[in-house]
């Protein structure tokens, strides 16, 4: 299986630290230190125009939630908002599983809001035509897996592999992106895995209902998460939280308001807690890398 590359980045996460302003104001009767502003990423989005596409609804409803101006900073790449959380650059990231481990791990971030997604999961295929049954008949197979570290088309479908038995050198990953469909069907790997919406999406686009079928489903992945700039102040901290709570309805209807997020049209906040992604870090153990979460 190949390496992750977070490695390369870990010499940007040395960053000084600035000193925001901060102003007073009061919450529940209590004094709250709060920024002048907070700087927003998305771990998965790259380029202001894309940001401003997708998370404006979701920006405006924020600022008129937390009384606070909201600006965007986007980031390269999911690594490249550990550094942005340090430099205090970023105050805000809302990740996936995955990134979340890198940033509690490289940057201290703090677990803020959990979204959940309803209905997600890994989902592995085979050629409807095969004779592979089950999970087990992939030992000594190819499999396309989607990117290294997608939390669905990766990590968590290796979890399915190793939960049935199977150990990381008992078959081969590829990494080819949402061109797993296109390979399975030309024989070149023996399975594809990916995220349940993404194998209905590319097999409905592909009219080829018939010419696969899915060999084996994930449990509910862990959810995606707002995690926070661990220098903020602990009560400004508690006092964004309750705001998104006690404001989700409308938070959640301005994030899933825009094509690329529908995604979240049945989503909800919940509590979030570093332990609840505890069984991600065992999979990045199983395969090796537990070194990326450390």
């Amino acid at each position: 299986m190949k390496r992750r590359h977070f490695l390369a980045y870990s010499l940007l996460f040395a960053a000084g630290c600035s000193s925001p302003k901060l102003t007073e104001a009061t919450a529940g009767g209590a004094s709250v230190r709060r920024p002048e502003k907070l700087r927003l990423a998305v771990t998965d989005v790259q380029g202001l125009a894309t940001l401003e596409a997708d998370y404006g609804p979701f920006r405006q409803a924020l600022e008129e939630t937390l009384e606070l101006p909201i600006e965007f900073f986007p980031v390269e790449n999911y690594v490249a908002a550990g550094p942005a959380l340090l430099s205090a650059e970023v105050d805000l990231v809302f990740s996936g599983p995955s990134e979340y481990l890198i940033l509690r791990a490289r940057a201290g971030a703090e677990p803020i809001i959990g979204v959940t997604r309803p209905d997600y999961y890994s989902t592995i295929a085979v050629r409807a035509d095969g004779e592979i049954q089950s999970l087990t008949d992939l030992k000594g197979k190819a499999i396309a897996m989607l990117t290294e570290g997608s939390t669905a088309g990766h990590i968590w479908a290796t979890k399915l592999l190793l939960d049935a038995g199977l150990k990381v050198e008992d078959f081969e990953t590829t990494m080819l992106g949402d061109d797993g469909i296109n390979a399975l069907l030309a024989g070149e790997v023996d399975a594809w895995a990916t995220s349940n919406s993404r194998y209905a999406k590319f097999v409905e686009a592909a009219g080829v209902a018939d010419q696969v079928r899915i060999l084996a489903e994930g449990e509910s992945l862990p959810n995606d998460i707002f995690v926070a700039r661990s220098a903020l102040a602990p009560s400004f901290i508690q006092d964004l939280q309750k705001r998104m709570v006690d404001n989700q309805t409308k938070l959640l209807e301005a994030i899933a308001s825009t094509p690329n997020n529908s995604k979240y049209q049945q989503s909800s906040f919940i509590s979030a807690a570093d332990d609840q992604y505890d069984a991600l870090r065992a999979v990045y153990r199983a395969i090796g890398q537990g070194a990326v979460i450390q």
